[in-house]
Order: C-alpha cells, then structure tokens, then sequence
C-alpha cells in the first residue's frame, strides 16, 4: 500500500478500508447487498441490512500521516450525490419495512492492515432543502 514517495495508495487505501468496513457491519449482524454501487450520479461504498432498515454507507479512510479528519469530505455536495445514487437503488429495489439510513464509516489507518473505526450511525438525512 506504500508508493514510491513513501506514502500510502489513496486508492489501494480506499479499497482496503471499504473492504474493513464491510467485515466490520457484517460482524454487526448486516448482510450486505451491495459493494461500491454506481449510477451515473456517483457510488455508494456499501449497502446493506442493518435488521429491517436499508442503509447507506459511505466509507472515508484516512492515514495517520496526513493529518486531516475522514469525515471532513461527506460534505453537502457529497452527501446530494449520495442522495442521489441511493434514489436510483431504491427505484429498483423495494424499500424494507423499517425504511432506510445513511451512515458513515470513518476509517484511521493504525499499524499495519489495522484500522481505527468509527461508524457514525444516522449520519446525514435527506429531507426538502438537500435533495
């Protein structure tokens, strides 16, 4: 995951956090439906059952060297994009009884393949002003 400049992928980085996270729901209970969902609006890192609810993730890695906070990029605009492939899944899948949520997993790289997580539960809604 090191580059020739001594730092870490950002893709293989991505990658690999998304693929924690997901072992990380999965030991949670989900089951997930979906890894990285595209439609011509953007993706989706995961989708899955979390009991009866849908849920959206959307999945921010980070290594420690850089110094900046995951979460700081599931901005406004992000968050409309999100919004936006999620309607596209949901008007080709029927919506489970419990409705449906959009979280976030923040992922820190710590020491070798380990991650530092945190799941925000709730992380955003959609409602009138930012769809």
């Amino acid at each position: 995951m090191i580059n020739k400049s001594g730092h870490p992928n950002p893709h293989e980085l991505g990658s690999s956090a998304e693929q924690s996270a997901a072992a990380f729901l999965k030991r949670k209970g989900w089951r997930i439906l979906k890894m990285n969902y595209r439609t011509r609006y953007g993706e989706i890192d995961i989708i899955g059952m979390d009991k009866d609810l849908l849920v959206f993730v959307e999945v921010k890695s980070s290594s420690r060297q850089n110094g900046w906070f995951p979460g700081d990029r599931i901005d406004s605009k992000k968050q409309k994009k999100i919004r936006l492939v999620a309607s596209e899944y949901i008007a080709k899948h029927e919506i489970p009884a419990g409705g449906i949520r959009f979280d976030a997993v923040l992922m820190t790289a710590a020491k070798r393949g380990e991650w530092l997580i945190n799941h925000i539960i709730d992380a955003f809604r959609i409602n009138e002003e930012n769809v």
